[in-house]
């Protein structure tokens, strides 16, 4: 299965789901699936933008001793974004909408972490 499919199948399944988007901790995009294209949505901005609270919040998380980030949620009035590695250097971010289905989106993420995990190890 190839990555877009993989968002799309993601963005498919998840209430609500917006955007989805693999990216490295550079914060560019490897590849994208956005379902609202009619939504204004800068993704590269957002992307760009969530590596750097992304890259603080998991030097957080080793400097205190809490072990590895294995999920960051983050919501708005307007939107909902769940960030998951896949490994240390790449990520997945989903964007949905703030009545979407959060339980499932996470549910989601994991099982598509798990199918990539492999794809993206060295």
């Amino acid at each position: 299965m190839s990555f877009e499919e993989t968002l799309t199948g993601i963005l498919g399944r998840v209430e609500g789901g917006i955007a989805a988007v693999i990216l490295g901790i550079d914060g560019i995009p490897i590849e994208r699936s956005i379902l609202d294209k009619e939504r204004d949505l800068d993704i590269d901005l957002i992307t760009t933008e969530f590596t750097t609270l992304l890259r603080r919040s998991m030097r957080v998380a080793s400097d205190t001793a809490l072990g590895d980030l294995k999920e960051l949620v983050l919501v708005t009035n307007l939107m909902t974004y769940l960030l998951r590695p896949i490994t240390p250097e790449y990520f997945m971010l989903l964007a949905i909408s703030p009545r979407g289905n959060v339980g499932r989106a996470r549910f989601e993420l994991r099982k598509a972490q798990l199918s990539l995990e492999e794809e993206f190890a060295i």
